[in-house]
């Protein structure tokens, strides 16, 4: 489970810098949904997925809490060259991006701006990728679907917390220097999920995908100040779908207009 860290102002910088980076990725959009795109299941399919996922680690945290960072570490490393690589292909850069992306994020693994960007760079595309792969109905229920999944989680399975505390205990353990006070985390799905829904906007227009980022920032701020006010873990995904659909539903209705 790949996250961003550090104090507000700089997850808060990322969380826009990430979202405005995946609609710069997917634009412009390809004309047409894939069939699967279409269907109302493969939003369930998705959130099965996520579940099965969040099991495994589950497990892996009660079995071999151990084992999590090196995992986790895996899967980073893949992931980045990965996206580095797509990003290589689809804009003709140097073929050795990826080479280089994954070598400086191992020489500076515990540099937490290191590791934010690397964060910031598979979820972009990740978005870009997923969301031009699904109608805005579609990207619509799945995150409405994970809103209502990451309330339960935090506050009645509370599962999540779990989760968000092994992740913060494997960030103390790779060294990080500043003081734990100050130190917040945002889960990637945060913003994967609501940046899905923007990139599918982009087929009904560039206006209410920019409106839909305008309202997901509006509703992460509020979630920031309340989990600084409150000093505990809160899920993100409520506070930030609901002026997201709002935003978007204003940014649509003004698209017929103009």
């Amino acid at each position: 489970m790949l996250a961003v860290r550090g104090r507000f102002r700089e997850i808060f910088a990322i969380y826009v810098a990430t979202l405005l980076l995946a609609l710069f990725f997917a634009w412009p959009p390809p004309p047409e949904v894939p069939p699967e795109g279409e269907s109302p299941g493969t939003a369930g399919l998705f959130f099965t997925y996520v579940i099965l996922a969040t099991l495994a680690f589950l497990a892996i945290i009660r079995l071999w809490p151990w084992l999590l960072r090196h995992i986790l570490a895996f899967l980073e490393i893949v992931f980045l060259f990965s996206t580095t690589a797509l990003i290589t292909v689809s804009y003709n850069l140097p073929v050795t991006l990826p080479y280089l992306a994954v070598t400086t994020r191992i020489i500076w693994w515990r540099n937490y701006i290191v590791q934010n960007i690397s964060t910031a760079i598979i979820a972009s595309v990740a978005t870009a990728v997923v969301g031009m792969g699904l109608s805005p109905g579609v990207a619509a229920a799945l995150l409405a679907i994970f809103a209502i999944y990451d309330y339960v989680s935090v506050f009645v399975t509370k599962h999540m917390v779990t989760l968000a505390r092994a992740l913060g205990a494997t960030a103390d353990e790779e060294g990080r220097v500043r003081k734990v006070s100050e130190i917040h985390m945002l889960g990637a799905g945060d913003i994967v999920i609501p940046g899905i829904f923007s990139v599918s906007l982009l087929r009904v227009g560039l206006l209410p995908a920019l409106l839909s980022v305008f309202g997901a920032v509006v509703g992460l701020f509020w979630t920031m100040n309340l989990a600084r006010r409150w000093k505990r873990v809160l899920p993100a995904l409520p506070s930030i779908a609901l002026p997201e659909l709002c935003f978007a539903a204003v940014g649509i209705t003004l698209s017929l207009f103009l």
